[in-house]
């Protein structure tokens, strides 16, 4: 299966009823990259200040994850991180690790929430000098469709292959300010090794501007968010 395309560092909710409550036995153990070194507190300011806010041109807007095009304030790579992570993707209490540069206006960050559930969160300057998240990645969680930068309509047809707690995938499809606009369980492997997944997913459709798409996982111990995969997509396809 293809992987996420969010080959773009080098080129430019919950409520669910799906999600599990804290009951069970935790998931199989899979074969991940070990856990980073990271550290845990304190979290990288989320608000910082004084940096440009413009219009993005079109082909980095297609880009955007996280914050809405033309409207990011993060001064730095660590704030954009800070800021995906506590009030996007809303980890309860991620473990972030230093920063990765890629070139001169991009990066990662390894994002973990216990163990060896790590997932990978893509960072870059824009040509008005602000940060942005691009989209996150995560082994356990891998994306055939959509691919990065899609036009999308409802519903929009999603599949991969994942291993997660009892296979369970949480599918959300996000608006340009971060609201849920629809959101459906797939159901992957419950471990130990990967599994297919595939669903449609119906949801509001705004008809234009940017979005994205996400597949989420939850702890087995206490439901709270265990890795996150974000594709940027825009809508009207």
């Amino acid at each position: 299966m293809a992987a996420v395309c969010i080959g773009l560092l080098s080129a430019c909710s919950p409520g669910d009823p799906s999600v599990p409550t804290g009951t069970g036995s935790a998931p199989a153990e899979t074969t991940t990259p070990g856990s980073p070194s990271a550290t845990a507190t304190p979290q990288p300011s989320v608000t910082p200040t004084d940096a440009p806010s413009a219009s993005l041109p079109a082909e980095e807007a297609a880009s955007v994850v996280y914050p809405a095009p033309g409207e990011s304030d993060f001064v730095d790579p660590e704030s954009a991180v800070g800021g995906f992570t506590a009030d996007y993707a809303e980890f309860a209490a991620p473990e972030i690790s230093d920063y990765m540069q890629g070139d001169s206006r991009s990066g990662e960050f390894e994002v973990s929430a216990g163990g060896n559930r790590v997932t990978t969160v893509l960072v870059r300057q824009m040509s008005d000098d602000a940060w942005y998240v691009i989209g996150s990645t995560t082994p356990d969680i891998q994306v055939a469709e959509p691919v990065s930068g899609a036009a999308i309509s409802s519903p929009v047809t999603v599949g991969g292959e994942a291993v997660a707690f009892e296979g369970n995938v949480v599918v959300q499809v996000r608006g340009v300010d971060g609201d849920v606009l629809g959101q459906e369980p797939v159901t992957g492997s419950g471990g130990p090794d990967l599994g297919p997944f595939s669903g449609d997913i119906a949801f509001t459709d705004p008809g234009s501007g940017q979005g994205a798409v996400l597949f989420l996982t939850y702890s087995a111990m206490d439901g709270s968010l265990e890795q996150v995969v974000a594709v940027p997509v825009g809508f009207g396809g």
